[in-house]
């Protein structure tokens, strides 16, 4: 009962449900971006090894956080998330654009893969740096369970629409909606009505913006982050996950194609079937996160997704793989708003922007290695033993984080700025 209230407090927040409302929208328009840039790839060049090149480019983009992060910590994150927005909205426009004029070449499709990407590597870290400062400290574990139930009911409805879609007006109606998404979210942004305190950087850290200083900030992210052991050992478990992990979300448009043998809208459900799950871990992360040692729900969720990938790889049938896959979403929606909650609550707000860049470029730096590998290997083993291969080493990863040392006191985030109703 007490987390349903608090739900209902957050949505009389005007200024959460608006940038809630905003985000629900871009992450509709942002569910369709990979089912039509996967599923064009694969129709364009018919090779999986493309697909692990073009997921390659993509995740070699998040290791930009590093160092974006260091400029959010010295911008307005309010502008920086509305620019982020305003460029990405032109960008996936023009990759419709070309996808319509029937001129959208590989070249491009990477061109653009890697612009969006890293523009979009500007907007992540401001947004959860100004998230504490939108809902205050005390809720802020229930927001983001929230954010991240609506966002992954979103995805839902979007991968589940967008399947049906994609079989009917192709991969450019997709993308274009996408582009209209980032103008719906900019202007959601552009309404809140947020102090400045709650959207600059403070006064130390402005003072310090010059460029001389820049490798000094970017330092103080990655020790913040390295120099506690917790997330330390957190950043390695979620390195080899990705890595292990990658050959699903590079190879699934080959599986549902080559191996089910089925089309467009199967390939929508597929993704359906991860994102509900997701929806019903972050609902239970809140209350599991009042009952259990956090990590030992973090690695006991992993288990699960591990166990969930190692059945989906030996089950080569549509509805099976409906339920391995709901599983697999299961874990992964309780780990996620576990750890973005125990780390937000546990930096200073002067520095979240450096130190979100720190954990999430060092978390992605194996993706661009397992996207590869993902792609090699789908050319000269069967698409089930691939699959295997990444669960095998997701269950091994599992050893590292038996023992996670204790999370951070939370009490370390007492500088954040008062929320606004």
């Amino acid at each position: 009962m007490g987390t349903e209230r608090t739900r209902r407090g957050l949505l009389r927040n005007r200024n959460y449900a608006i940038l809630l409302s905003g985000q629900l929208v871009s992450q509709l328009g942002n569910s369709f971006y990979p089912l039509a840039v996967y599923w064009y790839t694969y129709s364009l060049t018919g090779s999986s090894v493309d697909l692990g090149y073009l997921t390659t480019v993509i995740s070699l983009t998040a290791l930009a956080s590093m160092f974006t992060g260091v400029f959010v910590d010295r911008w307005d994150r309010r502008k920086t998330m509305i620019w982020s927005d305003v460029t990405r909205a032109l960008l996936a426009g023009g990759l419709a654009l070309l996808a319509a004029l029937g001129d959208l070449k590989l070249p491009a499709i990477f061109a653009f893969a890697l612009m969006l990407g890293l523009v979009g590597n500007l907007f992540a870290p401001a947004q959860m740096s100004l998230l504490p400062n939108v809902v205050g400290m005390e809720d802020l574990g229930a927001a983001s369970g929230l954010n991240q139930g609506a966002s992954a009911g979103a995805s839902l409805a979007g991968v589940s629409l967008g399947g049906f879609l994609l079989g009917i007006f192709g991969s450019a109606s997709l993308l274009a909606v996408d582009a209209l998404s980032f103008v719906v979210s900019f202007v959601s942004i552009g309404l809140l009505r947020l102090p400045k305190t709650a959207t600059l950087p403070q006064q130390d850290d402005q003072a310090g913006a010059g460029s001389a200083k820049f490798l000094g900030e970017l330092g103080e992210g990655l020790r913040f982050v390295y120099g506690n052991g917790f997330f330390r050992r957190v950043v390695m478990v979620a390195a080899l996950v990705n890595f292990a992990f990658m050959p699903l979300n590079v190879l699934d448009v080959v599986w549902v194609r080559d191996v089910l043998h089925l089309g467009a809208f199967a390939y929508g459900l597929l993704g359906a079937a991860v994102t509900l799950g997701i929806v019903a871990g972050s609902i239970l992360a809140g209350p599991m996160m009042q009952r259990l040692d956090a990590g030992r729900l973090m690695i006991g969720s992993l288990g699960l997704s591990a166990v969930a990938f190692a059945a989906f790889s030996r089950l080569p049938y549509f509805l099976p793989d409906i339920v391995a896959l709901l599983i697999l979403g299961l874990g992964l929606g309780i780990v996620n708003p576990v750890a973005q909650t125990l780390f937000q609550r546990a930096t200073p707000q002067r520095m979240m922007g450096r130190a979100v860049g720190a954990l999430m470029g060092t978390a992605q730096v194996a993706s661009p290695l397992g996207a590869v590998a993902g792609g090699i290997l789908a050319s000269i083993l069967p698409l089930s033993t691939v699959f295997l291969m990444g669960a095998g080493l997701m269950l091994a990863t599992l050893l590292l984080g038996v023992r996670l040392p204790q999370p951070p006191e939370f009490a370390q985030q007492a500088d954040a700025p008062s929320a606004l109703p």
